[in-house]
């Protein structure tokens, strides 16, 4: 039964204004209700004792009120980043992000080791939600600590390393270098394509990587830097990449030999639009001209669907896979479970140069097994490349678009459900195709 005393207590702990000494708030720590011990740990003057213990508090409404309290000690936030609940590893990682900023020159000496063992906790947290709401807090502040963030920058998931990719100054030029050369999926290379003002050598890296959406994102950027040699090299594999051709018309700096190589490929409405820029000469300017009404005579608005398997598998595209595919054995990480994420992602000419590499083919069998959309010749590639038949049923759908009625699936009880002597023949006769020797049997 509580007192007189208790009870005037526990009404002065929700008025405003009311001072509470360290005495009344420890009488309070062990009260019955959980709502007593709420307004206790929703109050910003008491002494840092009492928040700590609250950090230990059995309710978790009472630790959530404490994991957001802004006058709650670093000493309790350690012991807050390791709780059981999500929802108050989530709270604490939005409150703490934004704790550095706040500290005074001495409380940053006293204090730092254990707010860095906070954010480390919380960055290496096993549930996505809680890095993501790290990410979130950390993006934008430049002294975040750099090894903190780098390591969400390294996160398998996408919506942890997106925010600070694409946001965080804290990372360098050599941090996004080798995060690309680590190959990430495509959600990773667009965060970082839309960094302000990209550098040079990171776009030279984006570019190497072959994948289709982060290059269309890094045209878009006004402030990334490309160099000429990059900018050419993009402009040779556009002509089968449509995603492309509008932000390389209105890309800043284009000198007028690109911009007559652009008319070479692009629609009517966008020689136009090349054709208006302000910055390319008049004899340029005419010369476009020319080239509309020479375009529109020969060959109309006329090409290739950007689906169109000869689109995505064009020399050109391939070339530029390759690159990536280099550097994907240069950083080792060229593995099968590399080329079906990438073949989830749709990145098809980076998984072809990749199963090419892997299974010790020419690239252009692969991608004749592509353009025949062949179960049998998926199911030998990925044999020679040592997936799994169960990974094979994955090539055959997400890469060689065979319809899931032809799929050829495992053999009961597991493994190739062809022989080593087939899986061989089918192998001979799409690298003699792609050599032009002969046609796939129906």
């Amino acid at each position: 039964m509580m007192t007189p005393a208790k009870d005037r207590l526990v009404h002065m702990l929700g008025m405003t204004g009311q001072k509470v000494t360290y005495e009344q708030a420890r009488a309070l720590l062990d009260h019955p209700d959980p709502g007593v011990r709420l307004t206790l740990a929703q109050r910003d003057d008491l002494e840092p004792e009492i928040l700590y213990f609250l950090a230990r508090d059995p309710d978790i409404t009472v630790r959530r009120a404490i994991a957001i309290n802004q006058a709650t000690p670093v000493k309790a936030s350690l012991i807050l980043a390791e709780d059981e609940s999500a929802d108050v590893r989530v709270d604490l990682a939005d409150r703490v992000g934004r704790v550095v900023p706040g500290l005074s020159h001495d409380q940053q000496a006293k204090a730092w080791r254990t707010v860095h063992q906070v954010l480390t906790l919380l960055a290496r947290d096993q549930l996505p939600r809680v890095r993501r709401a790290l990410a979130e807090a950390l993006k934008t502040l430049p002294d975040a600590p750099h090894d903190v963030v780098l390591t969400l920058a390294q996160d398998t998931e996408a919506s942890v390393a997106g925010p600070v990719l694409e946001f965080s100054p804290v990372l360098t030029d050599d941090d996004l270098a080798a995060i690309i050369q680590a190959s990430p999926m495509s959600a990773q290379l667009v965060a970082i394509s839309r960094r302000i003002n990209v550098g040079e050598e990171v776009s030279n890296a984006i570019v190497g990587t072959g994948n289709v959406d982060a290059i269309t994102s890094l045209l878009k950027n006004a402030t990334a830097q490309i160099c000429e040699e990059t900018l050419d090299a993009i402009i040779d594999a556009a002509p089968r990449q449509a995603s492309w051709h509008e932000p390389l018309v209105h890309r800043p700096t284009l000198n007028a030999r690109m911009a007559l190589r652009l008319a070479e490929f692009v629609a009517d409405s966008l020689l136009q639009k090349l054709a208006a820029r302000t910055d390319i000469d008049s004899d340029t300017v005419a010369a476009l001209g020319k080239m509309v009404r020479d375009k529109l005579a020969r060959d109309g608005e006329k090409g290739l669907s950007p689906d169109d398997p000869n689109a995505i598998l064009h020399p050109e595209v391939l070339r530029v896979a390759e690159r990536q595919t280099e550097a994907l054995v240069q950083a080792k990480r060229l593995n099968p479970q590399y080329i079906l994420n990438a073949a989830a992602e749709g990145v098809t000419p980076v998984v072809v140069t990749s199963l090419a590499r892997l299974a010790d083919l020419p690239v252009g069998a692969v991608a004749e097994v592509i353009r025949a959309a062949s179960a049998k010749g998926m199911l030998a590639v990925a044999w020679a490349a040592d997936f799994s038949a169960e990974d094979a049923v994955q090539l055959q759908i997400k890469v060689a678009r065979v319809t899931p009625d032809a799929v050829i699936r495992p053999r009961a009880g597991g493994g190739f459900d062809s022989t080593e002597a087939e899986l061989v023949w089918q192998l001979d006769m799409f690298k003699d195709l792609a050599d032009g020797k002969r046609a796939p049997a129906p």
